[in-house]
């Protein structure tokens, strides 16, 4: 049991100083992402090289609640779907993302291309591409306002493109994955002449060992750290208890500031539910309002070559 918990502990320092060294080089300006927990059920939402990593069909729905009791807090909502092509070398993939936080509005549609690479029986290299647009609107008529403030006039909506890529490598029990969903910084034109920043470039690294303590049961620790430019960087410590491929429970911390708990159900080869729940702290902003995140997600075989092979997230 002690030479366990010591590989346990050995493995995780370095997934945790790996993805640090990496994160702490990059240096740029930038603002925060769409806070969320996906990556624990569906990490092609933050790499485009997940695309037909499952072998299979995949199609997910999210939503998340931030703050839950606080009028205009984030509401977060996605649908994203993968396929696996080419005899399960490739993949192909779509994802339609809204944020929305009071009066703002943020919408992304991306499509995404990745190519995996079998190094062995147990291993392999993926890498991915991903293209779309990114739409922000605010709706000033929504706010309580002095009547005729020229600053509040109307409404603000802008477009623009968006690009990005990332890399996965995986095996039976390590899985490291490093990511660049917005390479560029997305601005546009408010009425010809003010510039709007519609998204930033951001960075997401995610890395994980499986143990497997018994022919039923495995325990994964992970860690995901975010890193958009001029903000610090965002970390998640956690750890998962998976049984018989379709059961898990895990508890994770978010800078150590707020505390989450989720749970997944796989129900057959087909569906699967997941959920997470997150606490703040005396840390964390919005002290007294929790956050609620849930994923529905079906999986299915469409081709001949595509598999039902049990798999993890991440």
């Amino acid at each position: 049991m002690k030479t366990l918990l010591f590989n346990i502990g050995a493995s995780f320092t370095k997934i945790i100083g790996c993805l640090a060294l990496v994160l702490c080089s990059l240096v740029s300006h930038a603002q925060q992402d769409p806070l969320s927990a996906q990556y624990l059920f569906n990490p092609f939402i933050f790499n485009p090289a997940y695309a037909g990593f499952s072998r299979d069909l995949s199609v997910l729905a999210t939503n998340r609640k931030q703050w839950a009791d606080f009028n205009g807090s984030p509401v977060t909502m996605s649908a994203s779907g993968h396929i696996a092509m080419m005899e399960n070398k490739m993949g192909l993939g779509l994802t339609i993302l809204q944020d929305k936080i009071g009066i703002n509005k943020t919408m992304e549609v991306m499509a995404s291309y990745a190519y995996h690479v079998d190094l062995n029986m147990s291993s392999r290299l993926s890498f991915g591409l991903q293209a779309g647009v990114v739409s922000y609107k605010s709706d000033f008529n929504e706010l309580t306002i002095i009547p005729g403030d020229p600053k509040f006039q109307n409404k603000l909506s802008a477009l623009a493109p968006s690009i990005g890529a990332g890399i996965i490598y995986s095996s039976d029990k390590f899985y490291l994955s490093f990511s660049v969903p917005k390479l560029l910084e997305g601005k546009a034109k408010k009425d010809g002449n003010a510039e709007v920043i519609l998204y930033s470039r951001q960075f997401n690294g995610l890395g994980s060992y499986q143990f497997i303590l018994t022919n039923r049961i495995k325990l994964k620790p992970f860690v995901m750290a975010r890193y958009t430019a001029g903000a610090p960087i965002s970390s998640d410590f956690g750890v998962a208890l998976n049984a018989d491929n379709s059961y898990t429970l895990g508890l994770f911390t978010r800078n150590l500031h707020s505390y989450g708990a989720m749970m997944k159900i796989s129900l057959g080869n087909m569906f699967r539910i997941g959920y997470i729940f997150e606490l703040p702290t005396n840390k964390s902003v919005g002290l007294k309002n929790t956050a609620h995140e849930i994923t529905i997600g079906i999986r299915t075989r469409l081709f001949l070559f595509h598999k039902f092979s049990p798999i993890s997230d991440f």
